[in-house]
């Protein structure tokens, strides 16, 4: 009976063991937890503030110097000379003759000409990609604009493409880089508002002229010396020495909605919006077809900005392009203005 009793109390005890570790597990594993939804709360709360709650951050923004002249003309091949910009912009006009008016304003579906401004759209569509060309002549730097959603520069300051340009007057806009949500230095309008680095970035020159640099070549003490009129980071650069390329600084290489910009010469710009992810009219474009795009083009420098379903151009107040799922809100557009 003595050793019943005793197995008895030793299988009590185990027993009691058992549940007193699984009381201690309990505590622990609900601090687990807890720790978990601290860390995800605080998460949320950071994104909130940095990425979602609007915030103005144009308090340290500044003016750049306004030099011309200050790079040469990007050439498409390498056996060409380099051309010394154009130093006065109001000499653009007797450059492209018979492409603008007297000063009438001439618009169609797909044209809008005046005094100041010539822009001609085409769409194309094959083998399942359909994508749209606006080919810009300007008669001066200042009908090429860029500007912020809420018509200021910070995070989480979002709006339609439609909308922005509506605002501004825009005769033709397409969607910007998405600065809010990328790094790299960012100038608009000939004011810097952000000067750290980040892969390919884009410079319009106060003379007009475009040039695409790695993050290598791209120098912010000449920026803040000689001036800049536009500087754009999403990327990354689409021709090199104004020849195509397969090899990109970038992950996001699959057919995709896009956006670019292409440079022709000072003066001679074109914007290109690609529709994608719509099976049966247009899956979108490779970064290595819309570079042979450019390529054939005769663009001289490309550059692609943000793209998915952010890629939208907006022609006189209406829809250009059929953006993926309907769109979404940006926070900053390229756009060419009469005024």
């Amino acid at each position: 009976m003595n050793e019943i009793t005793q197995s008895r109390d030793d299988e009590l005890r185990g027993k009691t063991k058992t549940a007193e570790k699984k009381k201690k597990r309990i505590p622990v594993a609900a601090a687990i937890v807890i720790d978990l939804i601290i860390a995800a709360l605080a998460m949320y709360i950071f994104s909130l503030y940095y990425f979602l709650l609007p915030q103005d951050l144009s308090e340290n923004a500044q003016m750049l110097p306004v030099k011309t002249g200050n790079a040469p003309k990007a050439t498409a091949s390498e056996e060409e000379p380099a051309l010394t910009a154009v130093q006065d912009d109001s000499m653009w006009g007797e450059k492209f003759p018979g492409l603008f008016t007297n000063g009438a304003v001439e618009k169609t579906e797909n044209s809008y000409k005046s005094a100041n401004i010539s822009i001609t759209i085409e769409k194309y569509q094959s083998d399942g990609i359909a994508y749209y060309v606006s080919d810009i002549y300007l008669k001066d730097i200042a009908f090429f604009k860029t500007a912020f959603a809420k018509g200021k520069y910070g995070k989480g300051l979002h709006d339609g493409t439609d909308v922005i340009a509506a605002q501004n007057n825009a005769i033709l806009a397409i969607n910007g880089d998405y600065y809010g949500s990328n790094a790299g230095p960012v100038v608009r309008n000939g004011v810097l508002y952000r000067e750290e680095t980040y892969k390919d970035v884009l410079v319009m020159n106060n003379d007009g002229s475009m040039q695409t640099l790695t993050a290598s070549e791209f120098d912010m003490k000449r920026i803040k010396t000689e001036g800049a009129y536009q500087i754009w980071t999403f990327g990354p650069m689409l021709l090199k020495d104004g020849q195509s390329m397969t090899k990109f600084n970038s992950d996001l290489t699959r057919a995709n909605p896009r956006t670019a910009i292409g440079y022709y010469e000072p003066g001679h710009y074109c914007f290109v919006v690609a529709d994608g992810r719509q099976p049966g009219y247009s899956n979108g474009m490779t970064l290595q077809q819309l570079s042979q795009l450019f390529y054939r083009l005769g663009c001289a420098a490309a550059y692609n900005l943000d793209g998915g379903q952010s890629s939208e151009m907006v022609f006189l107040d209406g829809f250009v392009n059929q953006p993926y799922k309907g769109g979404r809100s940006v926070s900053d557009i390229v756009f060419i203005a009469d005024e």
